[in-house]
């Protein structure tokens, strides 16, 4: 894979050990490099659209392994030549089948992969994903932090639905429950029965619902939802809120979610500990 474009810099995969290294270069100059198992054009044209009139070339890192993981980098030609734009952590989202702009609205969104693999360490686990949505700044594609908040209703609703939209599937909104309001989530969360192992535990739709309201904008009402749902001496809460801290703490996208909320904002506060106790809080509640 080689993009050459003279003097606006060039683009090209090297072989590096057992991987690939990824390089942007200018006038002899390495200005950009990633590490990655293998790198490929973005599926289709190996370009994205970044605003009306503006695309990027795009490139999709893959490390390795049985389910992770991926990253989509993206270079402009801007002034003064090629440039890296942004990299977007995919997770274990698989390119080929992902939508980055649902229909009607060109703005790019992605699901924090940070909240990939809730309640169990591997192929079962459950995704949370809670969206970012981003602008194109005319220098960088960077999280659209007033876009991100969003009424408690769009965040009960289909405000964080997922990137996947395969042809075999419906489409991404129609694959989440939706609720009208807050005492409805939480009336829906309470009739579930909490002890079954049969599907999904209630415990992982509540912190789905409650990781969409803080990057929204809503912590505070993602914390009351929450303890109004959770059933009286049910186990997981506490570990629930600790991981949801610890995921949002080791997000890329840990700024804009504190600047899209009111300071000191529940759950916004922690220090990231990658892969601490708190990070990986729920796998020990044996859910699956």
């Amino acid at each position: 894979m080689l993009e050459e474009a003279g003097r606006a810099g060039r683009i090209a995969v090297i072989p590096r050990g057992q991987g690939e290294a990824l390089r942007l270069t200018r006038g002899g100059h390495t200005l950009f490099e990633a590490r990655a198992q293998r790198f490929e054009p973005y599926p289709g044209t190996g370009r994205i659209d970044l605003a009306e009139g503006v695309s990027a070339i795009a490139i999709t890192a893959w490390t390795g392994g049985a389910y992770c993981c991926w990253t989509l980098y993206l270079f402009q030609r801007g002034p003064r030549g090629l440039a890296h734009v942004a990299s977007l952590p995919l997770g274990k989202r698989e390119p080929g089948i992902l939508r980055l702009t649902p229909p009607g609205d060109p703005a790019i969104r992605l699901a924090d992969a940070a909240f990939d693999f809730w309640d169990a360490p591997a192929s079962l686990a459950a995704d949370l994903h809670p969206t970012i949505r981003f602008r194109w700044t005319g220098r960088a594609l960077e999280p659209d932090v007033a876009a991100m908040r969003r009424p408690v209703l769009a965040a009960l609703g289909t405000a964080c639905a997922d990137m996947a939209a395969p042809d075999d599937l419906p489409l991404p909104e129609q694959r989440i429950t939706t609720y009208p309001d807050r005492p409805a989530a939480v009336a829906a969360l309470r009739s579930r029965d909490w002890s079954s192992r049969d599907g999904a535990h209630p415990g992982v739709e509540a912190a789905r619902l409650a990781a969409c309201l803080i990057y929204s904008g809503h912590a505070t009402e993602a914390q009351s939802l929450l303890r109004e749902a959770w059933p009286a001496g049910v186990p997981g809460l506490a570990e629930t809120e600790r991981q949801l801290a610890a995921r949002l703490a080791c997000s890329p996208f840990a700024g804009a979610v504190r600047a899209a909320n009111p300071p000191r904002a529940p759950y916004t506060t922690a220090l990231c500990r990658p892969n601490g106790a708190d990070y990986t809080a729920v796998f020990g509640l044996d859910w699956r």
